[in-house]
């Protein structure tokens, strides 16, 4: 078969949706009728930082640079042939989705301890409170799941060299 180029378009469009869904927001906590807060991976935007006292938290800081790392090695597998390519975008992809599940189990202990739905609402001292995942997070979820399947193609699909 002929290679249109020499790398994984399955890994690269994995990788791109990866960045894409950096800026995106991944959560949202919401009053209805007033601005809401939006969660990145990175940091926390919006008049919950006040209540929270905080824009970023470790956690944040170490799931940044892990999603960073697995970008840019989403993008070389992708280049790597043989099984060397297929590991590494294998390895990418659960990694990314360990990261995801990490993000809402950290959301999920947050909305705990406030007493709000992860997805949802709920009336909270006279005020109805809206919350839920945003596009970046279903991105990353596709990403991850897109990056396993280049894994299992690597290589198969036709492309010229």
């Amino acid at each position: 078969m002929k290679r249109l180029i020499s790398a994984n378009i399955l890994g690269l469009v994995s990788g791109c949706l990866m960045v894409a869904s950096m800026l995106l927001p991944w959560w949202r906590v919401a009053i209805v009728g007033r601005p809401g807060t939006n969660v990145y991976p990175y940091a926390i935007s919006g008049a919950a930082t006040e209540l929270l006292g905080y824009k970023r938290s470790i956690v944040m800081i170490i799931l940044t640079c892990i999603l960073i790392t697995c970008i840019a090695l989403c993008f070389v597998g992708s280049t790597l042939k043989g099984t060397r390519g297929r590991a590494t975008l294998g390895s990418m992809g659960i990694v990314v989705l360990l990261a995801t599940l990490g993000f809402a189990l950290r959301i999920s202990i947050v909305c705990k301890r406030f007493g709000i739905p992860i997805q949802g609402s709920i009336v909270r001292m006279a005020y109805q409170v809206r919350t839920g995942f945003q596009a970046g997070f279903y991105l990353i979820i596709l990403a991850g799941l897109l990056c396993l399947a280049s894994s299992a193609f690597h290589e198969k699909l036709p492309h010229r060299s």
